[in-house]
């Protein structure tokens, strides 16, 4: 009788741990690895949601990782390397159309805020006839923004397009001058560099997709709550850019690795003016993409799913982000 109610009171014993056990395990954040291709403005959310602690609020422990263009981010979720990542939303169309099995869950802008510097003698986009324009790399979004914008003034095939890595190298092959220009957000060069801004694209007036947050389409559908939190965290990270900014600032520093403070206050201007309060990919900025392509008429639904950010704004989460920072 002794033995039995020793061995029921030990049973009782092992099975709170076991619960506590189990209980810990399910509470311990999920790991997520999560790519970004740019080291400019958009990336300025996920940035910011690293280091407010916004992915741990939703149950993940996320590494961030740059990877120097969208398509070799694309190339990373397609392979398994990547739970998530920010990539040129024309690379994640591109792949799509060509078969691969992802989706974007929500989108970074939808205006083109790059814009064209070039050398100091040239005066009109015409005088880059016979010259070469750098982009970081074939398929990117300063490569297909280039690309639009010589055909826009008839310089297609008169310009040469040079791929240079990424916008470190962009800039350090304008400073040596190897390239007459390049299409950038900004241009990495010292201060002392004569560098001239010809074009700002958003002036052209055309609706434009810059970055979408892509995951693998199985990925999501087997995890929908870890893609929900991964849009939590970025929502709550481009709302933390606006307030306190001396937080912001320090942040976007570090990541950047940006010391000129002109660079540095241009960072956070275009992070705060251009990134989209509300992250949806918007049907007309895909259609631009599309269109340049000559694949016009291929429906959104194709390349991207709203119904998380549609979801999030109908229960007034954006919303109350704003109004209580």
């Amino acid at each position: 009788m002794k033995k039995a109610l020793l061995f029921k009171r030990a049973l009782r014993v092992s099975l709170v741990f076991l619960f506590l056990g189990s209980y810990a395990l399910a509470a311990e954040p999920r790991r997520i690895t999560f790519g970004y291709s740019t080291i400019g403005p958009m990336a300025a959310g996920a940035w910011m949601a690293k280091d407010i602690g916004a992915f741990e609020k939703y149950g993940m422990q996320a590494g961030l990782i740059y990877i120097s263009s969208g398509p070799v981010v694309v190339q990373a979720l397609i392979g398994g390397d990547l739970h998530g990542g920010i990539a040129a939303s024309n690379a994640v169309i591109n792949a799509i159309l060509n078969g691969a099995p992802i989706i974007g869950v929500a989108g970074t802008a939808n205006r083109p805020y790059h814009r064209l510097w070039v050398q100091p003698e040239i005066n009109r986009i015409e005088d880059l006839r016979g010259k070469t324009l750098g982009v970081t790399r074939f398929g990117s979004i300063t490569d297909n923004l280039t690309r639009m914008l010589l055909r826009k003034h008839g310089l297609e095939g008169a310009v040469t397009v040079r791929q240079m890595g990424g916008t470190p190298e962009v800039g350090a092959a304008f400073q040596q001058r190897v390239i007459a220009g390049a299409v950038t957000s900004e241009l990495r060069v010292g201060s002392y560099v004569p560098a001239k801004m010809l074009v700002k694209l958003v002036d052209l007036g055309f609706p434009y997709s810059m970055n979408m947050i892509a995951v693998s389409r199985d990925y999501y559908h087997q995890n929908r709550k870890t893609v929900e939190g991964m849009i939590r965290a970025y929502i709550e990270g481009v709302a933390a850019l606006h307030h306190p900014k001396d937080r912001a600032l320090k942040i976007l520093i570090r990541y950047s690795r940006l010391v000129d403070p002109k660079q540095i206050e241009q960072l956070y201007e275009d992070s705060t003016t251009y990134l989209d309060r509300v992250p949806r990919v918007e049907p007309e900025a895909v259609y631009t993409i599309l269109e340049f392509m000559g694949k016009k008429g291929t429906s959104l639904e194709t390349f991207a799913d709203n119904s998380i950010v549609d979801r999030l704004v109908g229960e007034g989460f954006v919303e109350k982000l704003y109004k209580n920072p």
